[in-house]
């Protein structure tokens, strides 16, 4: 992936001060279940002492309710969660020891770093689920899912691996498909009544009810190499 200047695609590290607990898990757990940024180029099995052959990378957990459903629907698998919000993954953290998780690794901070260290074409699958919209046309320069962004993850993907995005924001959504079209050597689909099929690897996020509660339409993209 090469190097990029990176905009800031979030806003605060957390959204109140740190309970007493919170604090701990950042400062105790992180060090069994986290990810220190590796000097090195590294291959992401590396991170599970090579236990696992398939790894799926999660962009934006929010509190982990899908990541942690995922590690205990596919304990074959390693999962990686990256998430810049400090009360997320502190809630994370504790959930993992809760169900003694050996198949999840997070990193605190923002994934386009770590994936500047992950191996190319190591990755089975990644996920960004509802992330960030940046409504306000001065503020989309801020969105994650730039044609430079999803290019350099489509080279983190093995062959026959996939990216898939969901989103129920419309204009994102069609920002998005715009991006990919710079983008060669990859497979995706535009047609609307598939990109409003949920995949039957995904599972709820509490986003996603918002949204349905809502009467929103969710939209999921879905990029093969």
């Amino acid at each position: 992936m090469e190097k990029q200047h990176i905009i800031p695609s979030y806003g605060r590290k957390r959204s109140h001060g740190l309970s007493d607990s919170q604090k701990n898990n950042l400062s105790t757990l992180y060090k069994f279940y986290g990810i220190d940024l590796p000097e090195d180029i590294i291959d992401p099995r590396q991170l599970f002492e090579g236990k696992f052959d398939k790894i799926i990378l999660e962009i934006g957990f929010g509190n982990g309710e899908h990541l942690i459903n995922r590690a205990l629907q596919k304990t074959s698998v390693g999962f990686i969660g990256c998430d810049p919000f400090e009360n997320g993954v502190a809630s994370i953290l504790k959930e993992i020891q809760k169900h003694d998780l050996k198949n999840i690794k997070i990193f605190n901070g923002d994934v386009r770093l770590l994936l500047e260290k992950l191996k190319d074409h190591s990755i089975f699958r990644m996920y960004t689920l509802f992330p960030d919209p940046w409504g306000k046309r001065k503020h989309h320069k801020r969105r994650l899912l730039s044609a430079e962004f999803i290019s350099g993850m489509m080279h983190k993907i093995i062959l026959t691996g996939s990216v898939i995005i969901a989103t129920d924001h419309e204009d994102y959504m069609l920002n998005i498909l715009e991006n990919l079209k710079d983008i060669p050597r990859i497979k995706y689909c535009r047609n609307m009544d598939q990109l409003s099929a949920k995949p039957l690897c995904l599972s709820t996020t509490k986003y996603e009810q918002k949204a349905l509660n809502q009467q929103r339409k969710c939209y999921y993209i879905r990029v093969y190499v």
